[in-house]
């Protein structure tokens, strides 16, 4: 595969070196992308990845369907990097990032190409040394020093090192395993340099495009809450405000797109599945996590809940208690409360916080 000769196959990579040269090489200076009547399409793509990431966090790869569209496609990267930068929210950086990164994720295992061709082509792009395995072109491996680069965000217990088949050095991965490697390596690509240094003046003459990312941004938070809920969902909870501060962290990370440790996503789903909510509910919250996969998660939620998942039997936990938090570090850099200076358990920080609160009502 030649990325650098294909137009219509770069505009949907936008983040490989290979687009940012064609970009460079077509003349297109900073000053037309960010006035010129001729590149508003492009301006209002890059407006519109944002707003994608925001709403569905995944950015649409669009069908190309004009001789024109792969360059506006290209453009619209650049530009979205500005409005991204004006705005300076972290939280939207790395839902961004993380959008981006996804929606790559699902392109290249839905690609035409052959999957050689893939797997070589962006191994060079990120400096990743792979191969397939002999007679095997179902299975790839890698040196274990490339593979701890980028897999040291992943919190599943598959991807730590004593749990993946090791010989001379070198890791064996299935090759849909990579190309989620391949995500990280993205997700970390396309977050790592914002946000950029963009003059004051040029972030104002901006403003009718960031105005409406931020309006949407808003409506998002508004609608989500900081608890990491949706608001519009019928809950069963009765005020996610009283609880403990270490679940509110962890929810924050969760719907931010942070990588939280098992311990705290095991911590989390008990506690919410002891006040009531159901399994679908929950699963809606950690759709933003780097490494979410529906069908696992949903069977480690179900574990949790007691649902009878054959060979792992119907035993329903119990959140863990403020002493086991404290020792897998749960609690670190979280501000307690007067409240959690009275109680042992997280369940009863939230059944005390909800008494005082109706009872001051």
């Amino acid at each position: 595969m030649n990325w650098r000769a294909e137009p219509t196959r770069i505009c949907l990579y936008p983040f490989l070196s290979a687009a940012s040269k064609h970009v460079e090489e077509s003349g297109v200076t900073l000053e037309d992308l960010i006035s010129s009547a001729v590149f508003e399409r492009a301006r209002l793509r890059g407006k519109e990845r944002i707003i994608e990431a925001i709403r569905g966090g995944a950015v649409r790869k669009p069908a190309i369907i004009s001789n024109a569209q792969p360059e506006m496609e290209l453009l619209s990267y650049p530009y979205a990097r500005i409005l991204l930068s004006c705005i300076g929210d972290e939280y939207l950086i790395r839902r961004y990032a993380l959008s981006e990164a996804k929606a790559a994720h699902e392109k290249i295992l839905a690609s035409t190409y052959s999957s050689s061709d893939i797997i070589y082509e962006l191994s060079k792009e990120f400096g990743i040394r792979v191969d397939f395995l002999p007679g095997d072109r179902e299975q790839v491996q890698m040196p274990f020093v490339d593979y701890l680069r980028f897999t040291a965000n992943l919190r599943d217990k598959r991807w730590k090192l004593v749990n993946r088949g090791l010989e001379k050095g070198r890791v064996k991965l299935r090759k849909s395993e990579f190309v989620r490697i391949i995500q990280e390596a993205i997700h970390e690509r396309i977050k790592k340099d914002l946000p950029l240094a963009v003059p004051a003046d040029l972030c104002e003459s901006l403003r009718r495009y960031t105005e409406a990312i931020e309006i949407e941004l808003k409506e998002r938070r508004k609608k989500v809450g900081e608890s990491g809920f949706d608001a519009s969902s019928d809950f069963r909870v009765k005020d996610p405000n009283c609880f403990p501060p270490c679940i509110t962290v962890i929810l924050s990370n969760l719907k931010e797109g942070v990588n939280v440790p098992h311990t705290g996503r095991f911590a989390v789903t008990a506690f919410l599945l002891n006040i009531g909510l159901t399994i679908d509910e929950i699963l809606e919250i950690y759709k933003n996590s780097p490494d979410f996969n529906e069908e696992k998660t949903r069977y480690q939620v179900e574990h949790i809940a007691g649902t009878d998942t054959g060979d792992l039997g119907t035993t329903r936990y119990t959140a863990p208690s403020c002493e086991t938090m404290r020792t897998y570090g749960n609690c670190a850099n979280v501000k307690s409360d007067d409240v959690c200076e009275k109680i042992n358990h997280p369940l009863s920080y939230y059944k005390l916080k909800l008494k005082l609160k109706l009872k001051s009502k």
